[in-house]
Parts: structure tokens; C-alpha cells; sequence
């Protein structure tokens, strides 16, 4: 069995075919066993995304203004948009950031760690906060689920409500 807990489809493949190759992963039947299932589980994800609405609705904007189509008009790129910089709320992020550090420091240093993985460490996936925390990905995930209910209890998202109003 392979741990597929917090991967993509991709890494899940890419995991799973090189496990095969190192033999770790007993499969009954050839290779070709192991190459339909991986085909079967990218299928699934290739239409997963094409499913989502994000999909259908985004455009695609270029880098660089001033770059131009194949009829020759100019596209709309990232440099065209008016940059916006939000002092007060990057401030009220960090003083936030800093509240639930104290409490969590005191009360629950096991969720202290999986907030400072995601926070400071930029570990996204469960898979990548468990290695930067040293622990499994099932129990990032139960980490996460008790962090969920401290902020609910500690009605800390409504202190950042009220402070932004």
C-alpha cells in the first residue's frame, strides 16, 4: 500500500513508480498492471480539474505588458494592473500571527509547531508540514482539525473582524 495521503495525482505517480522500480511495491501481474492503475488515477485527476469552475472562468494574462497576439493587438499583461499595497492589512496579519503564537505557545505546542510549518517554514501540504514538523501526514491532518477548534474557541477570528472594521 502507498501513502497518497496529501499528494497530487502527479506525485502520487511519480512516488508509486518509483517505489515499483526500487521494488518496494508487490503488484500482482507485469508492470502493465501497475502503468493501468497509475493511468486510471490521472484520468480521474485530469478530470477532476477540468470539472473545476476555476477551469472554465479564468483567463490566462501575459507576464509583461506590451507583448502582442499573433494578429499583432496587444495583450494585457500582470504590468497593467495597478499594484496595491495593504500596510494595514499585512500589519493586522502579523499581529494576528503574533496572538496565536502566544496562546498556542502556552496551551498547545503540537499545533504552535503546525502553525509555525505553514506560517514561516511555507510547508503547504500535509505531506510537507509533517516533514518539517516530524510527523506523519494523518496526524497533520488531526493537528489541523484541533487547531480549527482552538481558534473557534478562542473566538480569534472574530477579534480580527473586529479589528478591521
Amino acid at each position: 500500500m502507498i501513502d497518497g495521503i496529501g499528494k497530487s495525482a502527479t506525485d502520487f505517480a511519480a512516488d508509486t513508480i518509483l517505489l515499483f522500480v526500487d521494488g518496494q511495491v508487490t503488484c500482482e501481474g507485469d508492470e502493465e498492471a501497475v502503468f493501468a492503475c497509475l493511468r486510471r488515477v490521472m484520468e480521474r485527476d485530469i478530470l477532476d480539474v477540468k470539472r473545476l469552475k476555476t477551469v472554465r472562468t479564468v483567463s490566462k494574462v501575459e507576464p509583461i505588458s506590451g507583448s502582442a497576439s499573433k494578429d499583432g493587438t496587444l495583450l494585457v499583461g500582470l504590468d497593467d494592473f495597478a499594484s496595491k499595497d495593504d500596510v494595514g492589512g499585512t500589519v493586522e496579519d502579523s499581529i494576528y500571527k503574533q496572538h496565536l503564537y502566544q496562546l498556542l505557545e502556552k496551551d498547545e505546542p503540537e499545533l504552535f509547531e503546525l502553525v509555525f510549518a505553514v506560517c514561516d517554514m511555507n510547508a503547504l501540504t500535509p505531506k510537507e508540514i509533517a516533514e518539517a514538523i516530524g510527523t506523519t501526514p494523518s496526524d497533520v491532518q488531526n493537528r489541523k482539525k484541533r487547531l480549527r477548534t482552538f481558534v473557534a474557541k478562542n473566538t480569534l477570528l472574530r477579534t480580527t473582524l473586529k479589528a478591521s472594521v
